[in-house]
C-alpha cells in the first residue's frame, strides 16, 4: 500500500465512530453517545501532548484528522506530515491550515488523495472545520471527516465519523492542506534495506546449516552414483577432513547445467 492508502484505510476504519456525552466509553464506537465532544481522539492526542493543552471536551475535526496521521505513521512522521509542532494550536482548523501555508503545502483547487481539506464561513480568513481527502471524481472532492453527520453540505460539530462528498466549485471548501508523503516513501525504503539486510543474514546462517554431508538413507546409491562418475566434485574438506557435497543444500540453474553437462561428457554425449 502506498502512504496514502494506508492513511485513507485507517480513516474510512473509523467511519460511524460516534462522540460521548461523557468520559466513558471512549473506544466503543456507539456506545455512551451524547453531545459533549468526549472522544478517543482527543484522549489519545492529549496522552501524547501533541497540543497546548488537553483537548478532550472541544469540538474535535481536527483532532480526528490529526488522530488518523498519527495512528498510521506514528507521532513524529504525523506531526511532520500535517506540519506542526508538539504543543502548537493544530487542533484548531483555521491554526492548521496557516500551519501548512507556513510550509508553502497549501492549495487553494486540485485537490489530492490524502490531502487535508479546509472548510471556511468567511471566505478563508478563518477555517469552521475539516477532513481528509478520499478521492477527486466526477467534478466531486470525496471526503472522510470526524465531528460531522451525513447531512448534506458542510455539518461541523455533528458529532460523527462520515465520510461525504462537495462539489469542486462549493463555496465553502477554504483549500487543502497537502502533506509531503515522500518522507514516508524514504522511510519505507530504508525499512526495506533493514529487511533485506536482516533476510539476507537469516538466508545464510540457514544454508550454513545445509552445507555438510547431512543425507538420507533414500539417496545414497544415487549419491555413491554421482560421486564415482564425477558429476559431484564437492566443495573443500568438511569437518570431518572428508569432502563436503553439501547434499541438503539448493541448486541453482547454472550448477544443474554443469551436472547435466557432466554427465554428458561421461557418456559422449558432448
Amino acid at each position: 500500500m502506498t502512504a496514502v492508502e494506508r492513511l485513507l484505510a485507517t480513516a474510512r476504519a473509523e467511519i460511524g465512530y460516534l462522540e460521548k456525552e461523557t468520559n466513558k466509553d471512549l473506544d466503543d464506537p456507539t456506545a455512551n453517545v451524547g453531545d459533549n465532544n468526549w472522544t478517543k481522539y482527543a484522549r489519545d492526542l492529549d496522552a501524547l501532548g501533541v497540543y497546548n493543552g488537553r483537548k478532550n471536551g472541544y469540538a474535535w475535526c481536527d483532532m480526528y484528522v490529526d488522530w488518523v496521521f498519527i495512528k498510521t505513521f506514528g507521532l513524529d512522521l504525523g506531526m511532520q506530515l500535517t506540519c506542526q509542532p508538539m504543543g502548537g494550536y493544530g487542533a484548531g482548523c483555521t491554526s492548521s491550515a496557516q500551519y501548512y501555508k507556513n510550509k508553502g503545502q497549501f492549495y487553494k483547487s486540485s485537490p489530492k488523495p490524502g490531502d487535508q481539506i479546509f472548510f471556511t464561513d468567511d471566505g478563508g480568513k478563518t477555517m469552521a472545520h475539516t477532513g481528509i481527502v478520499e478521492k477527486v471524481e466526477g467534478g466531486r472532492v470525496y471526503t472522510i471527516e470526524g465531528n460531522t453527520s451525513s447531512l448534506p453540505g458542510v455539518v461541523p460539530n455533528g458529532g460523527a465519523v462520515r465520510d461525504k462528498s462537495y462539489s469542486l466549485s462549493y463555496a465553502r471548501i477554504g483549500g487543502y492542506g497537502r502533506p509531503d508523503y515522500s518522507i514516508i516513501k524514504e522511510e519505507e525504503e530504508m525499512d526495506q534495506e533493514k529487511f533485506n539486510e536482516m533476510f539476507q543474514k537469516a538466508m545464510a546462517e540457514y544454508r550454513g546449516k545445509l552445507q555438510d554431508n547431512d543425507s538420507g538413507e533414500w539417496s545414497e546409491k544415487a549419491r555413491q552414483y554421482a560421486i564415482e562418475q564425477g558429476i559431484f566434485s564437492g566443495a573443500g574438506p568438511g569437518p570431518d577432513g572428508l569432502p563436503n557435497y553439501m547434499w541438503q543444500d539448493f541448486l541453482t540453474r547454472e550448477q544443474a547445467a554443469m551436472l547435466l553437462y557432466r554427465f554428458a561428457e561421461i557418456h559422449g554425449l558432448v
